[in-house]
């Protein structure tokens, strides 16, 4: 929490001073009573740089500057954060990290197509995280908060998460995974399971990801909604080992003594997405631009052309 004790804020954009009539404790500007009342002021703000927008405006304190090291390194919060809408009309695509200290996460995307005469562009959006915390780290209320959100989503719904919790789980009843629970509780939305046999290189898929952060390859075009403020800091926070791989930061909770994984877990679902999502493009990467056919899904028969929609 920040004290914000003065009886003014300025707005460092604008040099405008806000007058507060009365003391307030609040974690933000955005926060701040007498401020919040001000719609015009707030909108000016939104001309900060991002960083200083997410810390004093959006009261996110435990966003870090990039320092070097970091894994998606070509990840830049004033080109790839803003405003995300749900589509209605758009394909849901839903990704799970099999996790659940300190949280069980999960990353809701949407693909958006325009083609040209040459070629076909992509935007990809993430435009929501959901986060359940002890005692609602369970499968089933992550999938009730996606329901309560999305209960009237009706163009199709995608799943994806990480491979290894294809296996069966011994916790779980004899022929049963993570995400045949998963199905089994959206089965509402009639929902396709898109799950790769094995998961890829951690380096090779960060290298895909970089390059389409940076130079937006094979018409990729990514973005992260401004309230997903676990995504966020997983993509500036997340580290790179010596090898290639994501540094795995162990902390310990205060309360309980748990030890848990401080950062990665949203990258982490957002990698199972892309590489599934755009199972031919990253195949290509990985071969130097040549065409390739692409991994099935489950028991499926490979499909050469990607089903983004």
């Amino acid at each position: 929490m920040v004290n914000l004790l003065r009886h003014r804020v300025v707005n460092l954009n604008r040099h405008r001073v806000v007058n507060l009539n009365r003391r307030e404790v609040v974690k933000s500007i955005g926060a701040c009573t007498y401020i919040a009342e001000d719609k015009e002021y707030l909108q000016s703000l939104q001309n900060m740089p991002r960083y200083e927008y997410e810390i004093y405006v959006e009261g996110n304190w435990d966003l870090q500057m990039k320092v070097g090291g970091e894994f998606y390194k070509c990840f830049e919060l004033d080109k790839h954060v803003r405003e995300c809408k749900y589509n209605p009309a758009l394909p849901l695509h839903l990704s799970f990290d099999d996790n659940v200290v300190p949280f069980l996460p999960a990353g809701l995307f949407q693909i958006k197509s325009t083609t040209t005469d040459k070629k076909t562009f992509y935007e990809i959006f993430m435009v929501d995280e959901l986060i359940r915390r002890n005692p609602n780290n369970t499968v089933k209320s992550i999938c009730e908060m996606f329901t309560r959100r999305y209960f009237n989503h009706q163009s199709g719904l995608f799943i994806y998460g990480d491979a290894t919790a294809k296996k069966d789980d011994t916790k779980i009843e004899q022929g049963h995974n993570f995400f045949t629970l998963i199905v089994g509780y959206l089965q509402k939305f009639k929902a396709s399971l898109r799950v790769l046999n094995s998961n890829p290189s951690v380096a090779m898929r960060g290298s895909f990801i970089n390059a389409i952060l940076e130079k937006e390859t094979f018409g990729l075009k990514f973005m992260v909604n401004a309230n997903c403020k676990e995504a966020i800091s997983d993509f500036i926070m997340t580290k790179e080992a010596p090898d290639g791989t994501k540094v795995k930061n162990i902390v310990s909770d205060p309360k309980t003594g748990a030890r848990y994984q401080q950062h990665g877990h949203l990258t982490d679902l957002t990698d199972y997405f892309l590489i599934s999502a755009f199972a031919n493009e990253f195949a290509m990467y990985q071969n130097g631009g040549r065409k390739w056919t692409p991994p099935t899904w489950g028991r499926n028969k490979p499909n050469l052309k990607n089903t983004y929609q």
